[in-house]
């Protein structure tokens, strides 16, 4: 919030949205131009968000209001900021360079196996069975460990296929689901 107070119910809302490299932009260009603004963040409120908004509002990010007489000057700000593309700069980084990428998993990164493929097909089967759910629980488990599979499903009976290279891996999850065997 600007150092200079001014009551509220005399400004006037400039700017909201979702994108934080422009609030921080247009802040400090109002400090700059020594305009007083006021800066609320969207989608703290107390009451729930309305199901079916009449007027489109961002349900999150910032609004930035500024004193009604400053708002002529603040406008003019504002129309330089978007000419210029403020957030040209603004750069996500790639998700192979970012450290730390794998927050809030609980497995360490795998290497990929020696002798895998891009191209390598699931040919050997780890599973057969008509129970629908092990057949889902195992599909998401050997997905969740990045085994490429392929279910193939004959009336009841469907059965599951994986790469070569990942079947000793895949059967060992197929053991730990089906007989409750933890890994060796």
């Amino acid at each position: 919030m600007s150092t200079k107070p001014a009551p509220e119910t005399s400004y006037i809302v400039l700017w909201s949205g979702e994108d934080p490299a422009f609030h921080e932009a247009l802040l400090d260009e109002l400090e700059l131009s020594s305009i007083p603004y006021a800066d609320k963040p969207i989608g703290e409120e107390e009451n729930a968000p309305d199901p079916l908004p009449i007027d489109w509002k961002p349900r999150f990010g910032f609004e930035v209001a500024v004193h009604h007489a400053d708002f002529p000057a603040a406008k003019q700000i504002l129309e330089k900021l978007l000419s210029e593309g403020a957030t040209a700069d603004v750069e996500l980084p790639d998700e192979s360079d970012t450290p730390g990428n794998d927050v809030g998993r609980d497995e360490t990164p795998r290497q990929p196996q020696q002798g895998a493929t891009v191209e390598e097909q699931p040919s050997v089967s780890v599973w057969a069975g008509t129970d629908p759910r092990i057949n889902e629980f195992l599909t998401a488990a050997l997905r969740e460990n990045e085994i490429p599979i392929r279910a193939v499903k004959d009336d009841e009976l469907t059965v599951l296929y994986v790469p070569p290279s990942n079947a000793a891996r895949a059967r060992e999850i197929v053991r730990e689901i089906t007989e409750g065997i933890p890994p060796q």
